[in-house]
């Protein structure tokens, strides 16, 4: 939640430090402009996405979480990036890279999860779905008059 306030606050100082300018951050810093619409779109589709899913928790609430985290600090990383002096905002933008690394491990558990308790339940419905079939397929047989033929 600190991204909702963090974002709109570093907004603001970019209005103020670009104001008297005659140009945008978007000619100077195109890169990282354009790197912060689309982490800021990812996380305003994540943060939808997860108030649409809290109240029917699913599997894909922690990776949607993860989501969200990493597109929140990468729009807050890309924008103080523009803010202070380019090596500094490189720098800063690199380090950034250390914060999905971490909850890389973390994620990939969680997808690991998801995708086993989903397999799971596909295969156990092709499994009852296939012995009710052979049951219909068995009774059939069973049913079937015996027919002899003779020869003369």
């Amino acid at each position: 939640m600190i991204f909702l306030f963090l974002i709109p606050v570093m907004i603001g100082l970019l209005q103020v430090e670009y104001q008297n300018k005659n140009v945008s951050p978007f000619d100077i810093h195109p890169i990282n402009m354009w790197v912060f619409l689309a982490a800021t779109c990812i996380y305003c589709v994540g943060l939808a996405t997860n108030l649409e899913s809290y109240n029917y928790p699913t599997a894909c609430s922690k990776i949607i979480s993860h989501l969200i985290i990493n597109s929140g600090a990468l729009a807050s990383i890309t924008l103080a990036s523009v803010l202070v002096s380019s090596l500094i905002g490189w720098l800063i933008l690199c380090l950034w890279i250390i914060l999905p690394i971490t909850l890389a491990r973390n994620l990939l558990k969680h997808i690991y999860e998801w995708l086993k308790h989903r397999t799971y339940n596909i295969i156990s419905t092709g499994h009852v779905r296939f012995n009710k079939l052979w049951e219909c397929l068995t009774l059939k047989k069973q049913h079937l008059p015996i027919t002899t033929i003779y020869t003369v």
